[in-house]
């Protein structure tokens, strides 16, 4: 019994020492030890990310997204390339413009009535209407405004690095890393 004691307090003063972090990743080496579901259509998958423009590396975009496996609610390249993996793992790859967010789109430029804006928009913002559709102000007349609905990475190559956080099956609880 003081074996089993003495055990449990050197692993607790090792996990406060080196961090839970240190050994969950020496963990991940050995996949048997840790029952990792796998990305796969109908799994509900949370994923952090950082998409950088191939073109304009100082200009970075991060976020947390949740999403549905299969539903192509995301960009059809990064739901490719997320199939497969599994709580923890990390990838960093290069996406064209299609595979991401798709060419830029001239007939997504609308002309809309100025009265329309928020009185404190500018040249530049970004503007949500009611149905939550984002829009970049091009320019602003008096009576007009030239509004841009693609979304904002349309028509460029990028870098994108994603971890998998969590992959939840629909019919099993949650699988974190």
């Amino acid at each position: 019994m003081p074996t089993i004691r003495y055990l449990l307090i050197t692993t607790i003063g090792l996990v406060l020492l080196l961090g839970a972090g240190f050994f969950v990743s020496r963990l991940q080496a050995f996949p048997i030890l840790i029952n990792k579901e796998a990305v796969q259509d109908g799994a509900k998958v949370t994923m952090r990310f950082q998409i950088t423009p191939r073109d304009n590396p100082t200009t970075t975009y991060s976020d947390t997204e949740q999403f549905i496996q299969g539903q192509h609610s995301i960009p059809p390249g990064l739901e490719q390339r997320v199939a497969g993996m599994h709580p923890g793992d990390v990838t960093t790859f290069s996406l064209s413009a299609e595979e991401g967010f798709g060419p830029h789109d001239e007939t997504k430029l609308q002309i809309i009535p100025t009265g329309d804006l928020p009185q404190e928009a500018r040249e530049g913002d970004t503007v949500t209407d009611d149905a939550g559709r984002s829009a970049r102000i091009i320019w602003i007349l008096p009576e007009k405004t030239l509004i841009d609905l693609n979304h904002p990475l349309a028509g460029q190559p990028l870098i994108v690095t994603l971890q998998i956080v969590m992959v939840e099956d629909p019919d099993e609880e949650a699988i974190l890393l």
